[in-house]
């Protein structure tokens, strides 16, 4: 099986911080949104949701003794009509059991359509400044500030984590 970002690469042409960047902003869309009791639809693919269970008696399978099960959110994801069609197989085509690998190559994008994803992907991050206050900065002027991969920084997504540890600034800092 080839992983997603491999499949993206060789058929966009970008580069892999570019795609992990993009994958890392999309999951964290996704996971505010839902934490926010919003529904997250993306076409052609379904409706990701949030089913809240509240607080419930139930036993224990083990020991069958009595217990309270705590309140708990689970994900769901609702696949659209357009994409559980498009997955089942052609019933006019008869299926090989053998599997055969498959060389892949698609046409450079031309340069007059590719979008510049890094701007579109500036980031706000909060540092400590030298003075001991806590400033906000784009992702791009993190390394005018003297952002390393061993300095802290936040934002709403991440949390508090070393820059070398956030997927976004893979590539940035150093």
């Amino acid at each position: 099986m080839t992983p997603l970002t491999d499949y993206v690469k060789n058929s966009t042409g970008f580069g892999e911080s570019t795609i992990a960047a993009v994958m890392s902003s999309a999951i964290s869309f996704i996971t505010t949104s839902l934490r926010s009791g919003e529904e997250v639809k993306i076409e052609n693919l379904g409706i990701f949701k949030i089913t809240d269970k509240p607080e419930r008696q139930g036993r224990n399978p083990r020991t069958g003794e009595p217990t309270t099960f705590k309140a708990s959110r689970k994900p769901k994801l609702s696949f659209s009509k357009n994409f559980v069609g498009s997955i089942q197989p052609d019933p006019a085509v008869e299926v090989a059991v053998e599997t055969a690998t498959v060389a892949v190559s698609f046409p450079p994008i031309p340069a007059d359509l590719l979008v510049d994803v890094k701007a579109q992907l500036e980031f706000m991050w909060q540092i400590k400044a030298p003075d001991n206050s806590f400033v906000e900065v784009p992702s791009s002027e993190l390394t005018n500030w003297g952002v390393t991969a061993n300095t802290p920084i936040y934002s709403p997504a991440t949390g508090w984590k070393l820059a070398g540890k956030v997927p976004e600034l893979v590539g940035i800092v150093v």
